[in-house]
């Protein structure tokens, strides 16, 4: 009778003597194969496979050495085997060309994908950063302040559940509990501290005389990303910090003497401008601070890009083009829609920029005090760069005329903000 036709990529010839028995003969050459072919899949170990595993093969060399191989069927074992492991390999290789290519497109997947930090020996604690890097006495007792409310709003955030308040804020918005909690913190250390003389949250927008013989005046969103806390994702606390000899209303981003935020995610982490840079602190074991990452850089280009408000790229053709530009050019998209982590990446990935454009239908919602000149503080010191997104000029230039004062952004890598402010605002 006829022979089944060839498998390749066996030559013809081996397959011709081939009995009508050769499928037998090839599962054969596959159990032969077993050992060689280890490296293509590797197995476990033989103590972890299962008892009909163990049975399957120990039956199989029982019954190849209770029949006996003639050297005929040797061979044609042999053939077989090589048979599999060709097309095992072929295989094998095809897979790899497809991971290969999908990797090339989709390189930003991976989860090292522009992080390079690695460990280090030792980490400075905090209070060894601060005696060579936060000269300032009143103002070193300031930051220590807030960064033990943000220890208590991280420890209240992981034990309670986020639900609707009984109250509103002053613009009529309902709170959520965290968002109270956070805020009664802040207010906590406002009214209590001895270097505190004015305060203001973005909860309740208006200035607050604390204490009279007190050197700063205090700005803070306290739980940034309330539309997003629900869902347990970053969020974060943006503080401002500006001398009394200015003050706030009438100064502008640029008279702060510090700025930071809290970044609350899987870890606790802080970024603040000190006094020859942005420093980055983590909240390691026993709620103690060590320094992460010291005079953080952005570059002056990037391939993230943070889109927000993307409303108006309805009716601002430049940001419509703006978005294809960043598509088109397979820039890297990373936005959850939270100010906090949408600007942090930057800090941690080394570039990157966030866009928050205006128009008539989407008008502006960023607070300058509260959020804009926080930010810009942190992400100019870093040697990134900002735009008010009106007039193209850094927003830390914008003098603040009243408390919730709303503005345009865009903030990141200097080259991209520039771009910003050509396609955007035509400057």
């Amino acid at each position: 009778g006829a022979y089944p036709p060839p498998i390749q990529p066996c030559t013809p010839g081996i397959m011709a003597r081939a009995a009508p028995s050769c499928l037998p003969l090839l599962l054969a050459g596959l159990v032969a194969l077993g050992p060689p072919l280890a490296f293509l899949a590797p197995a476990a170990s033989p103590s972890h496979r299962s008892p009909q595993l163990r049975a399957t093969a120990a039956g199989s060399q029982d019954a190849g050495t209770a029949t006996g191989a003639a050297p005929g069927m040797t061979a044609a074992v042999g053939a077989a085997a090589l048979c599999a492991a060709a097309g095992l390999a072929a295989s094998r290789r095809q897979l790899s060309g497809v991971r290969r290519k999908a990797d090339d497109a989709y390189g930003a997947s991976h989860t090292s994908f522009y992080t390079d930090a690695v460990a280090k020996d030792k980490y400075d604690t905090l209070a060894e950063v601060f005696d060579q890097k936060l000269k300032d006495p009143k103002l070193r007792s300031m930051v220590e302040e807030l960064l033990a409310a943000c220890v208590k709003i991280t420890e209240a955030l992981r034990v309670n559940l986020v639900t609707v308040n009984d109250s509103s804020n002053t613009f009529g918005d309902k709170q959520l509990t965290v968002d109270v909690i956070a805020d009664d913190l802040l207010w906590d250390l406002a009214k209590s501290s001895k270097n505190v003389c004015e305060a203001s949250s973005e909860e309740e927008p208006e200035i607050v005389k604390t204490n009279p013989d007190g050197q700063f005046v205090l700005c803070w969103d306290p739980l940034d990303g309330s539309s997003i806390v629900d869902n347990n994702w970053a969020v974060g606390t943006i503080v401002g910090v500006w001398d009394k000899s200015t003050g706030l209303l009438g100064a502008t981003g640029r008279d702060q003497v510090m700025s930071l935020v809290t970044l609350y995610g899987p870890r606790t982490t802080v970024f603040m401008t000190l006094d020859d840079g942005v420093y980055e602190f983590t909240l390691g074991d026993g709620n103690q601070w060590i320094c992460s990452r010291d005079k953080i850089q952005v570059k002056q280009d990037c391939k993230i890009f943070a889109p927000a408000n993307l409303r108006a790229a309805q009716e601002v053709e430049g940001y419509n083009n703006l978005i294809n530009h960043y598509m088109t050019s397979k820039y890297t998209l990373r936005y959850t829609g939270g100010l906090v982590p949408d600007v942090c990446q930057q800090f941690t990935k080394g570039q990157g920029v966030f866009t928050n454009p205006t128009s008539k239908a989407s008008p502006a919602k960023l607070r300058l005090a509260f959020e804009a000149a926080p930010f810009g503080r942190l992400v100019e010191m870093a040697g990134g760069k900002t735009s008010d997104g009106v007039s193209g000029n850094s927003v830390l230039d914008v003098k603040i005329t009243a408390v919730d004062q709303r503005t345009a952004l865009a903030i990141g890598s200097a080259n991209e903000v520039d771009r910003f402010n050509q396609m955007v605002l035509g400057k």
